[in-house]
């Protein structure tokens, strides 16, 4: 994870990628920390998505193998870093402001009334609108960049829309401020190197590929 230089951690006016919640305790009476930052529960459940393909939980390990990813290593490091990106669309900050610990950098003077949009969505236009042009997120491939971007897409429903429907597409949001877009991307930039077997295979850019991601997303989503 990020080494962030000690003076930006401590500078009240630079926000990092540690300095979201992606759970909170509200409302809940026993024990546990008051909240779990983003960038911590996003690697919990890419754990746990790893482990689940390792020990070919729900068959998740068979999915890929039809898929093209024999290698059930490889198969599991794509899935984590699949869901490193699955709570992205909290970085927003319309869903940061639900909750303001105070030692965090996002406080109470930078509120302000959004429209009410699941993070599901949140997370897909953020990827619809910012980060699909950040090639350096993406995994190895021989594909050319363009190609890379639409099969990814392809992906980006299952794992943003992980609340069991797809996340809605929109184009006109004003959730997320600049520095948001920047901790999003930050941290998944800093994540990429925990998987370094990823290698997107090039026929998932055939009309094959493609029908074969559509079929068998549906059940790797459930899972």
């Amino acid at each position: 994870m990020r080494k962030y230089p000690l003076s930006l951690l401590k500078d009240k006016n630079i926000v990092t990628f540690f300095d979201f919640w992606g759970k909170t305790r509200r409302g809940e009476k026993d024990g546990g920390d008051d909240y779990h930052l983003l960038c911590w529960h996003s690697l919990d459940v890419a754990a746990m998505g790893y482990l689940m393909v390792k020990r070919n939980c729900f068959g998740l390990a068979d999915y890929f193998r039809q898929l093209g990813i024999s290698d059930k290593e490889q198969a599991a490091q794509f899935f984590a870093w699949l869901l490193c990106w699955h709570d992205i669309g909290k970085f927003a900050r319309s869903f940061q402001q639900l909750y303001l610990p105070p030692e965090l950098k996002i406080q109470e003077g930078a509120r302000k009334n959004y429209e009410k949009i699941s993070h599901s969505t949140l997370g897909y236009w953020l990827w619809n609108h910012y980060l699909s042009e950040c090639q350096e997120l993406l995994p190895s491939s021989s594909l050319s960049p363009r190609k890379l971007r639409r099969v990814i897409e392809m992906w980006m429903p299952v794992t943003t829309g992980h609340h069991g429907q797809p996340p809605d597409r929109m184009d006109e949001l004003d959730n997320f401020l600049p520095e948001d877009k920047a901790a999003a991307r930050d941290f998944l930039l800093e994540i990429k190197p925990l998987f370094p077997l990823i290698e997107i295979p090039a026929f998932w850019d055939d009309d094959e590929g493609i029908e074969l991601i559509k079929h068998l997303s549906w059940y790797i989503s459930a899972t």
